[in-house]
């Protein structure tokens, strides 16, 4: 997600890593292997098209700030002070009423020289994808720290070598499609997170490499064949930015209909990710952009663009942290008016949780991840009542108390 301190969160791990004991014999991933446990979801995948699979799927969370940390071994999942992933954390989030899980995954740490991935890392990814299985959940996976405008990323819009770039992405691609290939539709793959450089608007260069790795992503992981032949994918705009998602081509595709697209959702961040002021149309400190109409607009033309084509939209990632003015009432409101236009459009909407929660930082957590409870149950009826479909007129937001 949009981290303003995730340079010095990188820069921190890599301290710990080298630090803190952790195994990394890599051997190869195109071992016949198809992830950490035997499970019966690795079966024949149903010939199910993007559209058919969106309707089965209902509101989605995220495992943020776990195997997408940054570090070597499997300590790495614990870098970002978050536990250690477990099934009862999964069991919990169904309970709530979640049936996608997107579990961003960072591959670097856990790469040799031949930028093989550990064996070891590959089957926790399949663990915790089997964790979600076993719930009757929907599992994403990416590539995702790799690609950040931090000095360890090498996934970036300016690579000193553009070649070696796309032929290292392709390669863990290959491995990763390959060793999690008999997995049925239940697992999807996106190819990148947040590709970017800076916030300001990106060169030409910078959007057109982003088509050439979406491209790459495709047809790579459909040369794996077997259930990846008909495996749903979601391709990333630049920098998941939604109105960087009009400017980009889908990918070309030999499967019909088997494609999603990718957006993140933090408009505005003054409000959803810093906590700052109100927002709406009772608000009275608010944002001059960003505001319901802006959300009426974006997602509407989202929806023509894409949906109404037969490409679903995912917004990968979208919350509003702990309010530091204490208007808990106007990031309720945000929540539901946000999440409720996105199923009105046919959008798929994916809580950003990093296990933060408080009055500083970057607080979207609404699952403890120590004894599982949940967290705001404000926020999660909020979100619950906008995903039934139902007609309702939202409440809006209560001034707090003088």
């Amino acid at each position: 997600m949009k981290r303003k301190l995730l340079a010095l969160f990188l820069a921190a791990a890599a301290c710990i890593s080298m630090t803190v004991a952790g195994c990394n014999n890599s051997t190869s991933g195109d071992n016949g292997n198809s992830g950490g446990t035997d499970t019966d979801h690795k079966k024949e995948i149903a010939d199910l098209t993007a559209t058919e699979l969106y309707d089965k799927m209902t509101i989605g969370w995220n495992l943020g700030n776990s195997l997408d940390s940054v570090g070597t071994g499997l300590s790495s999942e614990t870098a970002w002070n978050n536990p250690t992933v477990t099934k009862e954390l999964i069991d919990a989030v169904k309970e709530a009423g979640f049936d996608v899980i997107r579990i961003p995954v960072t591959w670097m740490g856990h790469l040799d020289d031949d930028n093989v991935i550990s064996e070891e890392w590959l089957a926790r990814v399949g663990e915790i994808i089997d964790y979600a299985l076993d719930n009757d959940m929907y599992a994403i996976i990416n590539i995702h720290h790799d690609g950040n405008d931090t000095n360890q990323s090498w996934l970036t819009p300016e690579p000193k070598d553009e070649e070696a770039m796309v032929d290292k992405f392709e390669t863990l691609w290959k491995q990763i499609a390959e060793y999690y290939n008999d997995y049925d539709e239940h697992l999807l793959f996106a190819g990148m997170n947040e590709f970017h450089k800076g916030y300001s608007n990106p060169k030409k260069s910078y959007l057109e490499l982003t088509d050439r790795l979406n491209q790459s992503f495709v047809d790579t992981v459909r040369a794996t064949g077997g259930n990846n032949a008909k495996r749903i994918l979601i391709f990333q705009s630049y920098n998941t930015n939604g109105e960087q998602a009009f400017k980009m081509a889908v990918p070309k595709d030999p499967a019909s209909d088997k494609l999603m697209a990718e957006i993140h959702f933090y408009d505005p961040w003054n409000f959803a990710g810093e906590g700052k002021g109100d927002w709406g149309k009772t608000g009275k400190k608010t944002d001059n952009w960003g505001q319901e109409d802006w959300v009426d607009n974006l997602f509407g033309r989202l929806k023509a663009s894409f949906v109404d084509k037969k490409i679903p939209v995912v917004i990968g990632e979208y919350g509003a942290v702990n309010n530091k003015d204490g208007n808990d009432d106007y990031r309720r409101y945000y929540i539901e008016y946000v999440t409720k236009a996105a199923k009105e459009n046919s959008i798929l909407p994916i809580w950003w949780d990093n296990g933060n929660d408080g009055s500083s930082g970057e607080a979207f957590a609404l699952f403890s991840r120590y004894d599982y409870k949940k967290l705001h149950e404000d926020i999660h009826e909020a979100i619950m009542r906008a995903v039934k479909g139902n007609d309702y007129t939202i409440e809006l937001p209560k001034e707090k108390d003088s």
